[in-house]
């Protein structure tokens, strides 16, 4: 059987009748398949059988002309008629007959052409509206398909391209690709799909982003039609879409843009093609900003797991309490405001049954304050084995911090005491740091600031004191901002609150004497604005 009237069959249609790209009804039928004109064959036969009448039926079509039937034979050997007559829009037939004998011939005849009418008519619908079914089940079977698609493939690229595969098919692309703003970059490509979808550019080219960048401006589709004229590169209908996403808010944010380019001789993308593009790009924004908030989800929750284990990492950089308990009765609690602070304490085992009492407050909190912290620990670990005096030790330290804490613009007040039970006696040296005192039950001595915080000014030499130390009566109470902010007072920095119940407590155990701290310097609402550390040796 002959293709001469098939136009394309396997080219998708638009709905209404419209062949996608050529802009114009198209009721041509489709005879590629032999089975497709049986009916009318079969028919033709059994006509000639029946009443002798041979014949030949021509179906003629703008594209071509099929015989379906023919038992005239040679024609030049035999008499014959030809009628021609139109059936529907651009579909006409062309009958040939042995010359009708009599009455009763003709009315065969007229039977004939009514018969032939209405069969190639039905013939040539039901293709249309087998075809047209086609396309509508095409592109709902690619919408009902998106969700599944993008649920289905955890890697978005790969999902997206198989999206942007079924789309070109459906609108006659040979290619469709994803851009998206990118930060290093004006566009990236996200992913691409389409028979020549590795031909696709990495980067649009000059005219294409002129289109892709003029939907991603007005947030409206771009359809560049077929020009005819232009350089070969140039002769194919393109089509942009904005991809949007509408957020929470209420507002429309834009995420990228979807481009198709027609295969070769379309003319254009029809409503129905942009349509359906805007349909499936809109289901590719959400996925988009849903695969962007997850990576944020899970940028944050790693982020919270590496801060968990710096708490824990810098809480165990503190001294264990157990180690010192034949020494001196010692209780220390360290509550960073964020995962990580700046707030630290630290003890030393001095020869001649000294204990070195260390506490420290950076100026910040959070994960920068904690790296000083820990650095200053360090620092102090070494100093304190090779220098005796206090102020040695100050100088030595920020000696070793000074460049760090300029260069993060930070300070730190920092009190070191050596407690002396068999001398009577502290030695300390103070940077900067207020709240720190030598108690017993008949007054509060506190151990001044002799020199401005670590990172503020350095020093030749640091200065340190001695205050007289009565083992079994006096106590020594050392916090840092965090609490004193937390205390309720009416006068700014005011600790006469703390120092009067340790004052109260001094024959209670350093542990009770802490908790009583703690529980006088509650933080409001239970989150505290500051780190807060406390530390005390009896």
């Amino acid at each position: 059987m002959s293709e001469a009237l098939e136009a394309d069959p396997g080219a998708p249609r638009r709905p209404g009748g419209e062949r996608r790209g050529t802009g114009r009804p198209d009721w041509t039928p489709a005879f590629a398949n032999p089975q497709g004109s049986e009916r009318l064959a079969e028919y033709l036969d059994t006509f000639h059988r029946l009443t002798g009448i041979r014949s030949r039926l021509v179906i003629e079509a703008d594209s071509g002309e099929l015989t379906v039937h023919d038992s005239l034979g040679d024609p030049g050997r035999a008499e014959f008629t030809e009628m021609t007559w139109l059936v529907m829009p651009s579909v006409r037939i062309r009958l040939a007959t042995s010359a009708a004998s009599g009455e009763e011939d003709r009315k065969w005849l007229a039977v004939l052409r009514e018969s032939a009418s209405r069969l190639v008519a039905s013939e040539v619908e039901g293709r249309f509206f087998a075809s047209e079914l086609g396309d509508r089940y095409a592109e709902i079977d690619l919408l009902t398909s998106v969700g599944e698609t993008l649920g289905s493939v955890v890697h978005l690229e790969r999902a997206a391209g198989r999206l942007l595969d079924r789309l070109s098919h459906v609108v006659a692309a040979d290619c469709a690709a994803i851009w998206v703003p990118a930060e290093a970059e004006p566009l990236r490509r996200l992913a691409a799909g389409g028979p020549d979808a590795p031909d696709l550019m990495t980067e649009p080219a000059p005219d294409v982003r002129e289109w892709v960048d003029r939907a991603l401006r007005s947030q409206l589709p771009q359809v560049r039609p077929r020009r005819a004229h232009a350089r070969a590169e140039d002769e194919r209908t393109f089509l942009a879409v904005p991809l949007r996403h509408a957020a929470l808010h209420g507002n429309t944010l834009p995420v990228g843009v979807l481009a198709a380019r027609g295969r070769e001789g379309r003319d254009t993308f029809s409503q129905a093609d942009v349509n359906l593009a805007a349909t499936v790009a809109a289901h590719l924004a959400a996925a988009i900003e849903n695969d962007r908030l997850t990576r944020e989800s899970l940028v944050q929750e790693r982020m919270l797991v590496e801060l968990e284990l710096a708490h824990h990492l810098q809480m165990k950089l503190l001294p264990d309490l157990e180690d010192f308990a034949g020494m001196a009765d010692v209780a220390a609690r360290c509550e960073p405001a964020d995962s990580v602070g700046g707030d630290f304490y630290h003890l030393f085992r001095l020869p001649g049954n000294r204990l070195g009492v260390m506490l420290g407050d950076v100026s910040s909190h959070g994960y920068s304050a904690g790296l000083i912290m820990a650095l200053t620990m360090s620092a102090a670990s070494i100093t304190v084995r090779d220098r005796e005096d206090p102020a040695d030790v100050l100088q030595g330290i920020h000696h070793e911090l000074v460049r760090k804490l300029e260069s993060t613009e930070m300070y730190m007040t920092l009190c070191y005491a050596v407690v002396d039970p068999v001398g009577g006696r502290i030695r300390y040296a103070n940077a900067g740091h207020p709240h720190a005192y030598r108690v017993n039950t008949r007054e509060v001595k506190r151990l001044d600031a002799l020199n401005p915080p670590l990172g503020i000014a350095e020093f030749d030499a640091y200065s340190q004191r001695e205050v007289e130390w009565v083992k079994g009566r006096d106590m020594l109470l050392m916090f840092t901002d965090g609490i004193s902010e937390c205390l309720e007072s009416d006068r700014l920095w005011s600790d006469e609150g703390l120092t009067s119940m340790a004052m109260e407590s001094s024959g209670a155990a350093a542990q009770q004497v802490l908790d009583r701290v703690f529980e006088l310097a509650a933080a409001p609402g239970g989150v505290a604005a500051d780190d807060r550390t406390a530390l005390v040796v009896k």
